[in-house]
């Protein structure tokens, strides 16, 4: 008889609509690795969760939130989680395609952005596993708009952020350009012949150096400093990046 996998990837849910709500259940009960811990109403109501999950030793692993539903506002509940749980990952997805969402969302900490009306059942269940690895996930479309925005009207100079890039070590620079490529902690260990421990701790100086909230957020500002792909005057080096199609 086969044996099913142990659910070690813990979902929680933010004020989803009812039917959105089960539609993403239903499709997360697919994956025999991925457990839905509940839907809560709010922020206030995550961070008790969350919180609680923890001390019983089941931490909640992703979180996943829309940008706005009523009274919820998902870039402001991402903020609120990544200050106070920095290991848990967020998704945010949208029905606005709205790319000030995008960035708002990036700076706050999110690990990937999803419109749904382009969601797949296999978008999906790729980003909370990407994300707990250490990837990213984000539509072309909206991350396209993101940058293009980001880079032409980005909340710190080009010469800032190269400024700030300089900081970084050799090794550290060469993390960042594979994390800019998409690659998760362990392909880095491997294409840089380091163990996984080494990686994840270049990963954390690299984000805290760059004064990041997420490994998206640290690409887009490799890719402004010009560390990642092709110049920063085109937006097409985001095709560097672990993006869905």
């Amino acid at each position: 008889m086969k044996q099913s996998k142990p659910k070690n990837l813990r979902v929680l849910t933010i004020a989803f609509s009812p039917v959105v709500r089960e539609g993403l259940q239903a499709i997360m009960n697919t994956d025999e690795e991925v457990e839905v811990v509940g839907d809560v109403a709010n922020g206030r109501e995550a961070i008790q969760r969350i919180r609680q999950a923890k001390l019983q030793g089941q931490p909640v692993n992703v979180v996943l939130t829309e940008t706005r539903n009523g009274d919820v506002d998902g870039v402001q509940v991402t903020r609120l989680i990544k200050e106070g749980f920095p290991e848990i990952s967020v998704l945010v997805l949208t029905e606005n395609l709205n790319d000030t969402y995008v960035i708002d969302a990036i700076h706050a900490g999110a690990s990937g952005y999803i419109f749904l009306k382009d969601m797949t059942s296999r978008v999906l269940l790729q980003s909370i596993h990407r994300a707990v690895e250490g990837g990213t996930q984000m539509t072309t479309v909206l991350l396209r708009s993101a940058v293009e925005n980001l880079i032409q009207n980005g909340r710190k100079t080009l010469a800032e952020r190269t400024a700030e890039a300089a900081n970084l070590t050799p090794r550290e620079v060469d993390v960042l350009r594979l994390m800019g490529n998409g690659d998760q902690n362990k392909v880095i260990a491997a294409k840089l012949g380091i163990t996984l421990d080494t990686t994840k701790k270049h990963v954390h100086n690299v984000i805290d150096k760059l004064q990041a909230r997420s490994r998206t957020h640290a690409s887009i500002i490799a890719a402004q400093a010009g560390l990642v792909g092709k110049p920063v005057n085109s937006v097409d080096y985001i095709a560097g990046l672990e993006i869905a199609a």
